[in-house]
Parts: C-alpha cells; sequence; structure tokens
C-alpha cells in the first residue's frame, strides 16, 4: 500500500481540511475529551463496569429515563434485560441514585464499627499467611516435579538406546506428562492464592487508612472513595446488592421497593 499526496481532485481543500481537524481538537478539549486521556472520558461514571448481575453475570448499563424532562432519572439496567427482555433476566433495573445511597449507608457502618470488623479481617489474614505447613508443601511439590522431571528425561535415554518398545514408553511419557501437569498447576494454584493473601493485607490497611482520615460520616457520595474501595458490585436480586471491596472484604446491603419507590 503506498501513499500518494495529490492523486486525484479533492472532495475538500487540503485548507479546509485542516480548519475542520483544528475545530475537532478544540471541541474535544473542550468536552474533556484530550488526546492520551481517552480513558478516563470513556469511563467517566463512576459506576461503568463495576456492577455486574448476579443471575446472568453481564454488566449492567447506564441508562437515562424520561431525557430533558422534569422527571429525568438515570438508571443501571444489565445488559441482558436490555437486549433479551425479562424473560431472560429478571432483576432488571436500579435506580442510580439508590446504588449510590446504599454505598453511602454501608460505608458509614463500616466507619462506624471499623476497630472490629478490620481487627477481625486483619486477625483472619494474618491466620491465613505463609505458614509452615506452605512452605513444606511447597517444597514437596518441588521435590516431586524434580523427580518426574528426572524420569522424563531417563525415558528419552531409554528409547533413544532402544531399549524398550517404542509403544510402551509413550505411554509411560503421556502419564508422567500428566501427573506432571497436575503438579505444576497444584504449584501455582498454591501460590497464587499465597500471593493474593497479601494483597488483602495491603489493600485492608489502605482501607483502614481511608477510613481513620475521614472526619465522621459520608454525607453524599464520593466518586473518590468508590474508586478506591470497591471492585464491583453484585447485583443478588433487585432489592439484594453485594458491595466486594478490593481488599476481600463483601457487604451486602439491601432495600425496600413499595409503589416505585426505594426506601432504605
Amino acid at each position: 500500500m503506498y501513499y500518494v499526496k495529490d492523486s486525484h481532485p479533492a472532495i475538500i481543500s487540503r485548507e479546509d481540511l485542516e480548519k475542520v481537524q483544528e475545530l475537532m481538537v478544540i471541541r474535544a478539549k473542550a468536552r474533556g475529551n484530550i488526546e492520551g486521556d481517552r480513558e478516563k472520558y470513556q469511563n467517566r461514571y463512576v459506576l461503568t463496569g463495576t456492577i455486574v448481575c448476579g443471575h446472568c453475570g453481564n454488566k449492567f448499563k447506564r441508562h437515562i429515563d424520561n431525557c430533558g424532562t422534569i422527571a429525568e432519572s438515570v438508571s443501571w439496567i444489565c445488559s441482558t434485560y436490555l437486549i433479551e427482555g425479562k424473560n431472560s433476566c429478571g432483576v432488571g433495573r436500579l435506580k442510580e441514585e439508590t446504588i449510590k445511597g446504599l454505598f453511602v449507608r454501608m460505608l458509614n457502618r463500616l466507619y462506624t464499627d471499623r476497630a472490629r470488623l478490620l481487627g477481625d479481617y486483619k486477625a483472619k489474614l494474618e491466620r491465613e499467611k505463609l505458614t509452615e505447613l506452605d512452605n513444606e508443601r511447597i517444597a514437596k511439590l518441588d521435590e516431586e516435579i524434580e523427580k518426574l522431571i528426572k524420569q522424563e528425561r531417563a525415558l528419552f535415554v531409554i528409547e533413544e538406546k532402544g531399549y524398550a518398545d517404542h509403544n510402551l514408553v509413550k505411554s509411560e511419557h503421556e502419564e508422567l506428562i500428566t501427573r506432571l501437569t497436575q503438579l505444576q498447576t497444584e504449584r501455582s494454584d498454591w501460590m497464587g492464592d499465597i500471593n493474593k493473601r497479601d494483597t488483602r493485607m495491603a489493600r485492608t490497611l489502605e482501607l483502614e487508612f481511608v477510613l481513620e482520615a475521614q472526619e465522621g460520616n459520608l454525607t453524599e457520595f464520593s466518586d473518590d472513595l468508590y474508586r478506591k474501595l470497591v471492585e464491583k458490585i453484585l447485583v443478588k436480586e433487585r432489592t439484594k446488592l453485594i458491595f466486594n471491596f478490593k481488599n476481600g472484604l463483601a457487604f451486602e446491603e439491601t432495600y425496600t421497593l413499595k409503589r416505585g419507590h426505594d426506601i432504605f
């Protein structure tokens, strides 16, 4: 593919094209859509991508009802419900103000009882840290893996020198590889769990610091706190939400539907 300048008559002049490009840049900056900051622009709503349906597993999308009228309101609706209807997913919609209100209520409860809740959770994480049992298990797995690798090498030597039937060697080699894969997966899962524990402790200390820095209960929703603390919201039912924190803690919040109003 080659680019040839002025190879055919232009639909608009080059001067007009450049002026249009300049105007597009100016208008983009005015809207906050700055080059290098597109991700922030695309995720300008704090709840975007964090609300997950507990029934179908899809994420919720932002929707404006009665746009441009006095009755305008913002809701978050399960993607499956939007595309396939209520027969495919009955969770439906959640009002944005309700989600944010439940977050405020939940965080205030945590703030009030932070010493006990975080203290108990940190103690649990400490008990789950890398223990002598972990070290013994990892060492044993390493020893078994090394032994199987040596056996594999020995099989290659035996076959190369013609000491055993090819089909027999092949069968033994397949069994050996299956066992080796199992052990390597087990070791990887074990180490992953250990690393996950360490992350949860660091996140818990961060959460503790954030709560201590607060000056009393929240009076309104905070985008910054939500981004710092919440991994996702799992919608078990329309009136039951589980806030999953980045440190592994989870808090269930419920509300009541009464004649079209959310009460919490």
